[in-house]
């Protein structure tokens, strides 16, 4: 494990890094002279202790439980005792046995003083689930809640609450998985009671707790993403300080996504907003919301209409500095399911940036007269491309009547060689395009190649046949 000489080189490297590095704790003899470097000791445990962490992080955990165990029998406090037996668990946990690992956490269970222990049966709850050993990690979190529950009002402290409610989701949790009845509601009846407890002991004002509520709501929702235990959490903060903050209501709304409630979310932005209108942060995160129940509503294959009425509500409460770019995609990807190509195209293109594209674009669009029928010609990629498409190139148009996979089918030639079809799809592009389908009916001979729009689209003018 290494000599004393070793360890009184070790902690001295640790001193000049750490202390006189830093210019911490430096004295002068005098300005001239050199600079007395006191020495800082470190004890034996926290030598080993970082030892074992330095294997621990080259993956060498043999080595790493050797010095953990040094550092367990240089522990002297009940708690660095348990910190210890804790580690050393968790370390033969990342190395794959879990047995030992488990007799670990059983040794710090059992060391551990009445009051202290339930952060140790946390652990060895937390353990038992990672194993799927749902009703060994229910009964360890309930020895843990029932060590909360015994304590006095007087000494129930925030971490506690926060302690509570993640013991309370992962039994919750381990029910679910084990397909027996679901405890929520006792649980979160639980949870309700241990903050009323919380809110009765502790002195001071309302609002103080109230803020300690919320901020303990954010933690576990951000460290766990436990949605039903930090909306429990917020709702009491809100419940207990009515006239609060619109960071509350921010904070829960912000929850409230994380779980894909996006309705109820966006109804507590609004209620920030009414207390801070123009709060930059609070708009960003309205328009967020809105983006990703549009983009939930797009991957389930239920957009509609009115989507692009909330794709644009989300636009125009994004503030100016933010950027649209994310946005704008998915504004394009609602007009593409709607069968709306060249808007969703030119959406596309404003969210990178390519101004010139749309600009061009847009003034392609705006030359094509209403009094003319215009047609897309598709499936170039199978021929020559764009290569033989110019502004004013005349092509010759063939209905191919006996087509056997499109009876509307239309061939396009130039000199007699096939560069294309006219497009036929459900969806035209533009209301002044025409499908072959549309076009069963007239007379056709030649068309006139207009512009190819963003280089994906050739857009010619029917020619009416004499």
């Amino acid at each position: 494990m290494g000599s004393d000489d070793d360890w009184e080189d070790e902690w001295y490297a640790f001193w000049y890094e750490e202390v006189y590095e830093s210019n911490e704790c430096l004295t002068h003899r005098d300005e001239k002279k050199d600079i007395e470097k006191p020495k800082k000791k470190i004890s034996r445990r926290e030598h080993f202790y970082r030892q074992g962490r330095t294997s621990s992080i080259t993956g060498d955990h043999s080595t790493a439980i050797k010095f953990y165990e040094e550092a367990l029998k240089n522990s002297h406090s009940n708690r660095e005792k348990c910190e210890m037996l804790t580690t050393i668990a968790e370390e033969y946990e990342t190395a794959g046995d879990y047995a030992s690992a488990q007799s670990y956490l059983n040794m710090a269970c059992d060391t551990a003083q009445y009051g202290t222990d339930y952060v140790y049966l946390t652990r060895k709850g937390d353990f038992l689930y990672r194993r799927k050993r749902y009703e060994e990690a229910i009964a360890a979190f309930e020895r843990a809640l029932k060590s909360l529950d015994a304590k006095r009002d007087a000494y129930i402290y925030i971490d506690q609450v926060k302690y509570y409610a993640r013991m309370v989701h992962f039994i919750i949790a381990s029910y679910v998985e084990l397909g027996k009845v679901n405890k929520q509601e006792k649980y979160h009846g639980k949870l309700r009671r241990r903050i009323a407890r919380h809110i009765r002991g502790q002195p001071g004002r309302d609002e103080d707790k109230a803020h300690n509520l919320c901020e303990a709501a954010w933690r576990v929702y951000l460290d766990d993403r436990m949605i039903d235990e930090a909306l429990i959490l917020i709702d009491s903060a809100i419940e207990l300080h009515p006239k609060c903050p619109a960071e509350y209501y921010n904070t829960k709304a912000i929850i409230l996504d994380g779980g894909f409630r996006y309705d109820e979310a966006l109804k507590c932005y609004d209620k920030a907003l009414s207390k801070e209108r123009s709060n930059e942060t609070f708009l960003e995160n309205k328009a967020g919301c809105i983006r990703e129940k549009l983009k939930r509503r797009l991957l389930l294959g239920k957009t509609g209409s009115e989507d692009l009425d909330m794709i644009n509500e989300a636009l125009k409460t994004l503030p100016k500095s933010c950027d649209s770019g994310d946005y704008l995609t998915t504004k394009g990807d609602i007009l593409s399911r709607l069968g709306e190509p060249v808007k969703a195209r030119i959406c596309y293109a404003l969210a990178a940036r390519e101004y010139d594209k749309v600009d061009e674009a847009e003034r392609h669009l705006k030359g094509l007269k209403p009094t003319e029928s215009y047609i897309n010609i598709t499936g170039t990629q199978y021929y020559k491309h764009f290569a033989p498409f110019k502004e004013g190139t005349i092509v010759d148009l063939i209905k191919e009547r006996d087509n056997p996979h499109d009876r509307y089918a239309i061939r396009v030639e130039i000199d007699g060689e096939t560069v294309g079809y006219v497009a036929n799809s459900e969806y035209t592009l533009i209301k002044e395009v025409k499908s072959a389908m549309d076009l069963k009916y007239v007379k056709l001979s030649k068309a006139e190649v207009q512009f190819i729009l963003f280089d994906e689209w050739v857009i010619a003018k029917l020619i009416k046949a004499r």
